[in-house]
């Protein structure tokens, strides 16, 4: 009896001791897993809830920031409209100011979140297109000395903080990561979508194509870091163009009244001294 309740005991304390180990071996997967892959802050192939919750995952994610920060700000507008409300109650003011204050406060409250949500996203949208041309060139140069795109993309990512933004830098080491786990094709939607840059869009399909006929991703990357840097200088000469417009403009409405003012006050004081 005594070996049976020995024995007992044992087997109790075996599936015990299996089913703790499970447990921590399943938490310490799932941590590795979230921290290799950031899944907390960027997973677009988790299922939300709803279609709500996985709009605002999505741009939220495109944004670069947290829930909270736009709960945040969105508190942050809340109180400002409570405070033009309240001028309201108490100062004495018309019906048309009243009017004013009310859809005034009104805008800020529903519109602060939103608009520093699409703020944040142009803004990171910025960020990466204007580093991608320099990360192209980088990819290149390790590419030309022999090394994979898989290699290349860890090295840029690894040594390229001093000339490459966070926001491209965490974007590729994510690319890098679903590259190898998932296939090609979810790694490729997943990196358009949480970017939404139409630059990292066309330069994806356009290794989309170098899969599929076979060529070289160092010829794709060499024509997409031409076309990048001509569309910059593009840029740079429309800016100098209408910088010319605008400096004539300021001209027009400023400096030549006021030196038309300057020669015509003289002339009519003078004749009108003359005339006295």
């Amino acid at each position: 009896m005594t070996v049976l309740m020995f024995f007992a005991f044992f087997a109790l304390l075996s599936a015990i001791g299996s089913f703790g180990y499970y447990a921590y071996d399943t938490f310490m997967r799932d941590r590795w897993i979230r921290e290799i892959f950031d899944v907390k802050q960027a997973n677009i192939l988790e299922d939300q809830s709803s279609r709500f919750e996985k709009t605002l995952q999505l741009k939220l994610t495109r944004a670069g920031i947290a829930k909270k920060e736009l709960i945040e700000v969105a508190v942050g507008g809340i109180a400002a409209a409570s405070a033009l409300v309240a001028l309201i109650f108490m100062l004495d003011m018309s019906f048309f100011m009243n009017t004013v204050f009310a859809v005034a406060a009104l805008g800020i409250g529903l519109g602060t979140a939103p608009l520093y949500l699409e703020e944040q996203i142009s803004a990171r949208i910025k960020r990466i297109e204007e580093d991608l041309s320099i990360f192209i060139d980088l990819l290149i140069i390790i590419l030309e000395g022999g090394g994979g795109l898989n290699n290349a993309i860890d090295q840029v990512t690894r040594d390229g903080a001093s000339v490459i933004r966070r926001d491209l830098l965490e974007e590729s080491k994510l690319f890098k990561n679903e590259y190898v786990t998932y296939s090609s094709e979810t790694a490729y939607d997943n990196l358009i979508r949480r970017t939404g840059s139409d630059a990292i869009a066309t330069v994806v399909n356009f290794m989309r194509l170098s899969e599929e006929t076979g060529i070289g991703v160092k010829t794709v990357f060499e024509n997409q870091s031409r076309e990048i840097k001509e569309q910059e200088m593009l840029q740079i000469e429309k800016k100098a163009a209408m910088m010319n417009i605008n400096l004539t403009l300021i001209m027009f409405l400023f400096i030549l009244p006021a030196m038309i003012a300057m020669i015509a006050f003289p002339i009519s004081a003078d004749a009108l001294m003359s005339g006295l």
